[in-house]
């Protein structure tokens, strides 16, 4: 994502980012250079169809702590933090079931609307509508998943 090929330039009419697979990357930087790649693969005119995390609807639903029990009887944890700062959410999932247990722990940098407009703006990607994740409501504060629809400068 950071690095696509370089005979990729102005080659696609849109590209297609589908929930978590963005946020990842340890810096924000990384995620920025990501969005650069985007913009340079797009043709002018083209249009970025993003879908993720909303940082202010995830927010006001945090819950720190849940668990359940899954159909196959495998209890499930999760453990969440946020740093406000850096804008990541970090989740420890726990199971225990008959057969098998672990734990693992992954971290998403979670964005807001407005900041990650600004980073698109800057590669020449201007969000032309907001959505509540794949519906036809506008984009609110409230909205968990949000899907930004940009198009590259012509």
């Amino acid at each position: 994502m950071r690095r696509l090929p370089a005979k990729w330039n102005a080659r696609f009419d849109a590209v297609v980012n589908l929930f978590t697979s963005f946020g990842f990357f340890l810096l924000p930087s990384d995620d920025e250079r990501v969005i650069a790649e985007w913009a340079r693969v797009l043709k002018p005119g083209g249009v970025l169809v993003w879908h993720g995390g909303n940082r202010d609807g995830v927010m006001r639903r945090f819950v720190s702590r849940d668990w359940w029990l899954a159909d196959d009887h495998t209890m499930i944890g999760h453990e969440r933090s946020f740093d406000a700062l850096s804008g990541v959410l970090t989740v420890r999932s726990t199971w225990r079931g008959r057969r098998s247990g672990g734990e693992r722990e992954h971290r998403i940098r979670l964005y807001s609307a407005s900041h990650l407009a600004e980073i698109l703006a800057r590669h020449g990607l201007v969000v032309e509508a907001a959505f509540d994740g794949w519906t036809e409501r506008a984009l609110s504060r409230r909205s968990g998943e949000m899907l930004l629809v940009a198009r590259k400068d012509e």
